[in-house]
């Protein structure tokens, strides 16, 4: 039996470019090279041009892990619904506290964009249309980018002439401020010893939380601070959702436009946030804010 089919060829076949190598960290007394990698999913680009598929808008992800693990890859197959829409997705490497300590991760994550914004032609991206997004540690990571937005403070390494600025952030339940989650959180819960822990690692500082000078996102929001669309969950037993309402209220305070959704009943990480529902929703804010 011959049939022949008429198929949609409008819908893009999505490639995964799964190791590029945007910087490097020296550690152990300065002993190890070891190299910082994104993976870089997109559709594919036919060459030597391909205009439909060029100048792609760019969703910087950033995955969670108490930062003192991570794997950037393991979200992947939920991203792969961005990528099928039209954007590319770079899951970027950063460091985590086994080797690393604060400001390490969030120069990392700049590096990165810096890099994607260097090599943007060839990678087929539209430099001013990058996007920060992550969840729980990488949330964290993705509204400090966002909020620091207007400073170079965190800007170290390569490719210093290109500017780490987002267009849009979008933090999965964040960490936000450690005065206020303590504030927040009984004293003897397991949320406090697991960040406790996280913190420890993070500055290498042993010392009460209450004393750590750890970075605030809220401090470094101003009027130039990019459109956030914030989720977390009301059930959240490891980042309670008071730490979204405070961001929240820092961005309105200073006039930035901001989204906060609170999904019922959802814990940290938990199945609501990778739902087509939430996915449709995430794209609407983008294409609002990226186009």
């Amino acid at each position: 039996m011959i049939k022949k089919i008429q198929m949609n060829r409008d819908k893009p076949v999505i490639n995964l470019i799964p190791k590029i190598v945007y910087g490097h960290r020296m550690e152990g007394s300065n002993a190890v090279y070891r190299p910082l990698s994104l993976s870089l999913m997109r559709p594919r680009m036919s060459f030597p041009y391909d205009e439909k598929h060029s100048n792609l808008p760019v969703i910087i992800w950033l995955c969670g892990g108490s930062f003192s693990a991570m794997d950037r890859n393991v979200w992947t197959p939920e991203l792969a619904w961005f990528a099928k829409r039209g954007y590319a997705v770079a899951s970027i490497d950063y460091s985590v506290t086994a080797r690393a300590k604060f400001p390490d991760q969030i120069e990392d994550v700049k590096l990165a964009i810096r890099y994607l914004k260097a090599h943007a032609e060839e990678l087929g991206l539209d430099s001013q249309r990058f996007i920060a997004m992550g969840e729980s540690a990488g949330g964290y990571l993705a509204a400090l980018v966002g909020a620091t937005a207007n400073t170079r403070e965190y800007d170290k390494g390569d490719y210093l002439k290109y500017s780490s600025r987002v267009k849009a952030v979008v933090p999965w339940y964040p960490l936000v401020s450690v005065p206020d989650f303590l504030a927040a959180v009984p004293r003897n819960s397991l949320r406090l010893f697991r960040l406790r822990e996280a913190i420890h690692e993070l500055t290498q500082i042993n010392v009460p939380l209450d004393a750590l000078n750890y970075p605030d996102v809220t401090k470094f929001i101003s009027g130039q601070t990019p459109p956030f669309l914030i989720l977390h969950g009301d059930a959240d037993t490891i980042v309670p959702v008071s730490q979204s309402h405070l961001l929240y209220e820092a961005l309105k305070a200073k006039g930035v436009p901001a989204e906060l959704y609170i999904f019922e009943g959802a814990e940290h990480a938990d199945a609501p946030f990778t739902q087509e529902e939430t996915k449709q929703l995430i794209f609407e804010f983008l294409q609002r804010m990226v186009d």
